[in-house]
């Protein structure tokens, strides 16, 4: 893993491991070496894994491990039976003869012990619990992502679509536990109380010894995570693509930038980063809100307050704050070139995105486009660069291997300084 990409990945997992998920995104394959997977990769592997064992751990446990016991019966057949000693079992015949009615019939009873299928049936529950709140996480991203998700194109039916089948693989992961769940109390046939402790003695055959090992990893992965993801995963795991992973963590720094300036947001940000969404800052009894990956569609309206003015345009990051007509929009499109033409090129959100509401100048309406249209690019340098005279168009160095906030919170800083001045017009005025 080269030095740029493992930077990504540090700073990422630091903020939430499901940033290095592909999500909408292209993929790359990685060395499980370092940890780098999703929580929810990991977890619909191990569940994968686990209920895929059931059915050689009860094989194996009722072949090896099942204990007998005796089952007597009265039988009127004296195959492979024995003389009663009750006598309610005799009649008499003809000639006053005492002859058996009733044979005693004694069979072995295979029992299995349920102590291994108890803390089997735990290791399952702790799955359960896990899935259940990723289930519930995911299915909020899910929602959320969808409703800044507009548009006929087909990137957007391909990212609806993406987005569904994230929901779809959570559910099968949900039914291949309840499988497994039947598939052991079919065999036990009796109700069981699961139990958090190692059975003793402990069943040696292969699939109950791989088993254990997998537990330790399953309950302690803090302990085992990389041997865990190596062995489960087979060595590499696919992560989202390197422009993208840039692209989150341009979101996480910028998130940074806002709190440095006191702005704080009361729900979980992370959804909105991994599959766009929105996420609402508050200061001073002002609210904006800065809009991740919002798709927009020809004058069709979003809920950011903004539409396209051509075709379906996609900016990465676009924060939206009161302003004099209602509402102005500042956009950041990351990009990992330093490519001074492809820099130039996001100033196009410029005129290609629009206000709903239009503005007045000299009580002639008119339309409002975005006031700013800059990248973020990995440049080494130690302040911003102007793409035009105005301001309108710029880039901000963002590297994460030579990395300063400062050109980042100054150009956040404008933003934080308009927002309340207008925020406080607006608050006055109302």
């Amino acid at each position: 893993m080269n030095p740029f990409l493992q930077k990504l990945v540090e700073d990422l997992k630091a903020f939430s491991t499901e940033l290095l998920a592909p999500g909408l995104h292209a993929v790359q394959q990685v060395s499980t070496g370092m940890g780098t997977v999703a929580s929810t990769a990991a977890l619909l592997k191990s569940i994968d894994f686990l209920s895929a064992l059931i059915p050689k751990l009860m094989a194996e446990l009722q072949m090896t491990d099942a204990t007998h016991k005796f089952m007597v019966y009265y039988t009127t057949s004296p195959k492979q039976a024995t003389f009663s000693r009750r006598a309610s079992d005799y009649q008499q015949d003809s000639a006053k003869r005492l002859l058996p009615a009733h044979w005693l019939s004694v069979l072995p009873v295979a029992e299995l012990d349920t102590r291994p299928l108890r803390w089997l049936l735990y290791l399952l529950e702790v799955q359960q619990v896990a899935l259940t709140k990723v289930y519930n996480r995911t299915t909020k991203y899910v929602e959320d992502s969808l409703l800044s998700q507009q548009g006929e194109s087909t990137y957007a039916e391909n990212d609806r679509a993406t987005l569904l089948n994230m929901r779809s693989r959570l559910d099968e992961a949900q039914s291949k536990l309840a499988h497994a769940k039947t598939t052991l109390l079919r065999v036990v046939q009796q109700k069981l109380a699961p139990s958090p402790n190692v059975p003793y003695p402990y069943p040696s055959s292969p699939a109950w010894t791989r088993l254990r090992r997998f537990a330790q990893q399953l309950l302690h992965p803090n302990d085992y995570l990389p041997s865990f993801l190596h062995n489960l995963l087979h060595g590499t795991v696919e992560i989202a693509d390197t422009p993208y992973l840039y692209q989150r963590w341009c979101g996480i720094k910028l998130l940074a930038a806002f709190e440095s300036l006191g702005w704080v947001w009361h729900k979980d940000p992370t959804g909105a980063i991994f599959l766009g969404g929105e996420i609402c800052l508050y200061k001073a009894d002002v609210q904006i809100s800065l809009w991740i990956e919002p798709r927009f569609s020809r004058r069709k309206a979003h809920p950011s307050g903004f539409s396209s003015q051509t075709a379906e345009t996609h900016p990465d990051y676009m924060v939206v704050t009161p302003g004099p007509n209602g509402v102005d929009a500042f956009i950041l499109d990351p990009t990992t070139t330093a490519n001074s033409e492809v820099r130039y090129s996001k100033g196009k959100y410029l005129n290609t995105i629009e206000a709903i509401g239009m503005g007045s100048v000299a009580g002639i309406p008119v339309v409002r486009n975005p006031l700013r249209a800059w990248s973020a690019a990995p440049l080494h340098k130690s302040h911003c660069e102007l793409e035009d005279p105005a301001g309108c168009m710029g880039t901000i160095p963002m590297h994460p291997l030579d990395w300063s906030p400062q050109p980042l919170v100054e150009w956040v800083r404008d933003i934080h300084n308009y927002a309340l001045a207008w925020g406080k017009i607006a608050r006055l005025t109302a």
